[in-house]
């Protein structure tokens, strides 16, 4: 009976470890479940995070402003200001008229206004957007969509003020891009005769009647911008 109860008890025990064993592997093969569920939750928060930086930097430009060069999304940053309470972020954050700014506008309302006018139930853009002295709006007169394009335009005036901004930055770069030549020959001047001969030479463009390049905001049948001064393109 000894012998049978000690062998009995062996293979209790044995039958023991054996589950002690089963016990700890399956543990261990869950503790590495839990890993690799974890490892997966991490990567798809890495992945989402990502996906919303790419997101976000498809709006965010590196641009000029008046307190320096900023990173800017210009997703935002055309958005109404209902209370201003701080006058000099405000200014220091204006856009300054170069080239590189005006590049930027173009790439982003490239990229916005195809969705902006699906939105509104708009099936073509304009061939041109321009602005009169009053900075009031002008469509083309055969244009179809312009009462449904200027009501969505009031409507979403962070739209508008981004066509406009655009439409007067590309005036601004327009006026400095035709100063060029007279800085570029006052810069190799030698004396006051030759500047004061450069100034009469270029008096068409600092005179009261002196005439401004035409600018227009000219859009393909799917909304796609181009920035043009007098017919031509001033981007490449």
């Amino acid at each position: 009976m000894a012998i049978s109860s000690v062998q009995g008890y062996a293979a209790v025990s044995g039958a023991y470890r054996s589950m002690q064993g089963i016990s700890a592997g399956a543990m261990e093969g869950e503790r590495a479940a839990m890993a690799g569920r974890a490892a997966a939750s991490a990567d798809r928060v890495q992945l989402s995070a990502e996906a919303q930086q790419l997101s976000r930097s498809a709006s965010v430009y590196s641009m000029e402003t008046a307190a320096g060069r900023r990173e800017v999304d210009l997703d935002s940053y055309f958005a109404p200001v209902t209370e201003v309470t701080d006058l000099d972020s405000q200014l220091g954050s204006l856009l300054m008229p170069n080239p590189a700014n005006l590049s930027a506008l173009q790439d982003h309302i490239s990229k916005v206004f195809p969705d902006f006018l699906s939105a509104n139930g708009i099936p073509e853009a304009p061939q041109s957007i321009r602005y009169d002295n009053a900075g009031q709006l002008l469509l083309p007169d055969d244009y179809p969509y312009a009462d449904q394009l200027t009501a969505a335009l009031e409507d979403n005036p962070a739209m508008a003020r981004e066509l406009h901004t655009a439409a007067g930055l590309a005036s601004h770069v327009a006026a400095l891009q035709s100063l060029e030549p007279f800085h570029q020959e006052a810069a190799r001047a030698q004396s006051q005769a030759e500047i004061d001969a450069l100034v009469d030479k270029y008096s068409y463009l600092f005179g009261a009647d002196r005439s401004y390049p035409s600018i227009a905001l000219h859009f393909s049948g799917e909304g796609v911008l181009s920035i043009k001064a007098d017919g031509e393109s001033m981007l490449a």
